[in-house]
């Protein structure tokens, strides 16, 4: 078996904040409400919907920005040839770690949540919408 480019500590540093599935699933809802709600904000004036525009397109940001960087870290593991000597049987010990944390991620992952609340948060807010304006 070969060693392992990646050393067996490597975790993505986001790892290491406490709750920060957590806190991205709550950014994330956050600011898709807020952009979802400008259109009933009008009535409050210009400068709320601005307010809760902004809010909405800055929580996103953060968001997406973390999200790219797991992504990122993600693909960095399989650019490192894993794949490869899966298939081959040549997993080194350091291999078993990094698969072993990737599915484990992968298994304790909420996303599903933030894409089933988004879906349900569109379909409410377009239905009000066409009620509503």
């Amino acid at each position: 078996m070969r060693n392992s480019p990646l050393p067996s500590n490597h975790r993505h540093y986001w790892q290491r904040v406490p709750y920060i599935a957590e806190l991205l699933l709550v950014l994330g809802l956050l600011g898709g409400g807020a952009l979802r709600l400008t259109i009933f904000a009008a009535p409050w004036g210009q400068n709320i919907v601005n307010g809760i525009w902004y809010f909405g397109v800055i929580s996103y940001t953060v968001f997406y920005a973390v999200r790219i960087s797991i992504e990122t870290h993600r693909r960095e593991v399989c650019d490192q040839g894993l794949i490869k000597r899966l298939k081959e049987h040549e997993l080194s010990y350091d291999d078993i770690e990094i698969l072993s944390a990737m599915v484990k991620s992968h298994c304790n992952s909420k996303v599903k949540y933030n894409y089933i609340a988004w879906l349900a948060i569109s379909v409410i807010s377009l239905i009000s919408a066409l009620i509503l304006t």
